[in-house]
């Protein structure tokens, strides 16, 4: 198989252009235009095409010869399979490699790369071809255009292979279906009930505003909208300003962020309304699906590989397909799940992986007991709700399982008293419930008198990262290996903490261990170092089951966290494909034979 580098130059302009459209929006533009394509070939020659099918005739008439190396293959990708027919037998991508082995707390442009391994910079004269057809270019401006693509496919290459020694084997399929779900896209829309969404948010908008009851100086005052976010059960995140702490209100603060996407509907109102936003993130959400799908048959789906910090996927091209609301149970609202659906004559398999990081949690810190429960398919939940509250709780006591739901997959990790308290009036796990911060006491340490080996755990992990921060030699830890400043995951994927260092706040006193990551410095201790390890081995069990099913010949078009999506043919072999789905998502890995996973398969028309 031969592996091809290549690189497309396009046509833009000002109002035409990557900085104001997503990728997949760019790429299916009526005023789309190939100004050409630089190739690589196996033997080292560089050769522009000006007619891209000149090259990729070959390529659509032999895919199975060529594996196709890209530095953000989604792009080229994506304009390969629309414009070309282009479906190569592998794709190659310096982009994710990149935030695999290097982390996401640094940049991976091209430009980015090139600097970090010491290569010559970019050339690609980008303003000498800004709103300019190829024809319009003169001899001497094609021909630097063309140097400076070739240029780039050279420097791709020259990177891969400073990456590939590093980069673990079985992750190069992961990294192919991940393009794959954006470049060859099954999933279709049902544009009515999206505009039946905008509409119904729009109207719950302006309703929630409002309820809020808020003046324009109570969210335009920090401390003010401090208040209202306390008052909200949610503690207001800060970052370092010139004079010490302020608060992370900017709309560009990773914690606005995720406020506008907050499972309480009264916080993310106010987030929006704080940052002046005019329509809610549901509502945005299910335009840019809309016109998506009004500009071609099938939706790409578009997840950015290695993205967080534990290796997960995360969303990309301006929609997250992994974070859409659920469909609300008492009134059946028709949020964005419900439009997603399959191709006609065909189903969506939806498998999704049950309280996974619950059950990898217990087993790495060897709490028995619950892996018992879990082993004989018992309720995880009624058992500490019954001790809570001192009686016997079944299924049928929704709030009380629900607090027990909340202790048992949530206070893994270290929860104190008063995050406990604002997730059950939050109603994460079940319906609403206000507790007292006795009561929040109470649940806390009944958590961690009921799993004592988990409480262990947070302790030996709070001793590790000593180790983490400077070993000499590789420190084994149950399935993970100990490297300064990176833990070694079973698959050979790392988990990175640049600049691991132990700091004195000066103001303050406190002195705590703390890494770097790309929004600045993030504190670890015992407990956080537990999730994120805990998050990165299910990340890599939901990694290789993607892996053991494609080898099966399936093919994921959508995944979340711990879930995922197949198309397949609603005919007699459904059954038999459900089977293997379920099959596959409870298998044990091999890392960690013996812990008793289990999944929830459901099969639909839609993905709702």
């Amino acid at each position: 198989m031969q592996i091809v580098t290549l690189d497309f130059e396009t046509y833009f302009d000002d109002e035409y252009t990557l900085k104001k459209l997503s990728t997949e929006a760019y790429i299916r533009d009526s005023r789309f235009e190939a100004l050409g394509l630089g190739v690589r070939f196996v033997n080292g020659e560089l050769r522009y095409f000006p007619d891209p099918d000149e090259f990729l005739h070959h390529m659509r008439e032999e895919p199975s010869k060529f594996a196709v190396l890209c530095h953000h293959a989604h792009f080229d990708g994506l304009i390969l399979s629309h414009h070309y027919g282009v479906k190569p037998h592998a794709w190659l991508d310096t982009l994710s490699m990149a935030r695999l082995l290097l982390g996401n707390h640094l940049s991976v442009s091209l430009d980015s790369l090139a600097r970090h391994f010491g290569l010559s910079a970019k050339s690609v004269p980008y303003d000498l071809f800004r709103g300019r057809h190829w024809a319009d270019l003169s001899l001497a401006a094609q021909r630097e255009v063309a140097n400076g693509c070739l240029h780039d496919v050279a420097l791709t290459w020259d990177i891969f292979n400073k990456l590939a020694p590093s980069f673990p084997v079985e992750e190069y399929p992961v990294v192919d279906e991940t393009i794959r779900m954006f470049t060859e896209p099954r999933l279709e829309a049902d544009i009515d009930l999206l505009g039946k969404v905008w509409s119904e948010e729009n109207e719950r908008r302006r309703a929630g505003l409002a309820d809020l009851g808020v003046s324009d100086s109570d969210l335009q005052s920090s401390d003010k909208f401090a208040d209202l976010l306390r008052a909200a059960g949610v503690e207001p995140a800060t970052k370092a300003g010139k004079n010490g702490p302020i608060y992370a209100f900017a709309k560009t603060d990773e914690f606005m962020k995720q406020l506008l996407e907050h499972d309480d509907e009264r916080v993310a109102l106010l987030a929006a309304a704080r940052l002046g936003i005019k329509s809610t993130i549901d509502q945005t959400r299910a335009e840019r699906l809309g016109w998506m799908s009004r500009r071609g048959s099938t939706m790409p789906v578009y997840l950015s590989y290695a993205a967080a910090h534990t290796t997960r996927w995360g969303g990309g091209d301006k929609v997250n397909w992994q974070n859409f609301r659920r469909v609300d149970k008492k009134s059946g609202k028709a949020y964005i799940r419900q439009a997603i659906k399959a191709p006609a004559e065909h189903v969506i398999i939806k498998a999704d992986k049950s309280q996974v990081e619950c059950r990898f949690l217990n087993m790495v810190a060897g709490q028995w007991d619950v892996i018992e429960r879990f082993a004989k398919k018992e309720d995880p939940y009624v058992g500490i709700a019954s001790k809570f509250y001192g009686r016997p709780i079944t299924r049928s006591d929704e709030a009380e399982r629900g607090v027990g739901k909340q202790l048992e997959l949530s206070c893994g990790y270290g929860a104190g008293a008063s995050t406990i308290v604002r997730t059950a009036a939050r109603g994460t796990y079940g319906p609403p419930v206000k507790l007292t911060e006795s009561e929040g006491l109470l649940a806390r340490d009944l958590y961690r008198d009921t799993h004592p080996a988990v409480v262990q755990l947070w302790k030996q992990a709070g001793r590790i990262i000593a180790g983490l921060a400077g070993t000499t030699s590789p420190i084994r830890w149950g399935v993970l290996t100990v490297h300064s400043n990176a833990i070694i995951l079973p698959n050979g994927c790392p988990l990175h903490y640049p600049e691991l260092e132990y700091h004195r706040d000066v103001e303050t006193g406190d002195e705590f261990w703390r890494y770097r990551t790309r929004h600045g410095w993030a504190k670890l201790y015992g407990g956080k170092l537990v999730e994120n390890v805990i998050q990165a081995l299910s990340r890599v069990d939901m990694s290789q089951t993607i892996l053991r099913l494609r080898a099966r010949g399936y093919r994921v078009s959508l995944m979340e966290h711990d879930a995922l999506a197949i198309v397949a043919r609603n005919d007699s072999q459904l059954d038999k494909h459900v089977e293997v789905v379920k099959a596959e998502m409870s298998r044990s890995p091999t890392w960690l034979p013996g812990i008793p996973l289990d999944c929830e398969v459901t099969v639909g028309e839609r993905y709702g």
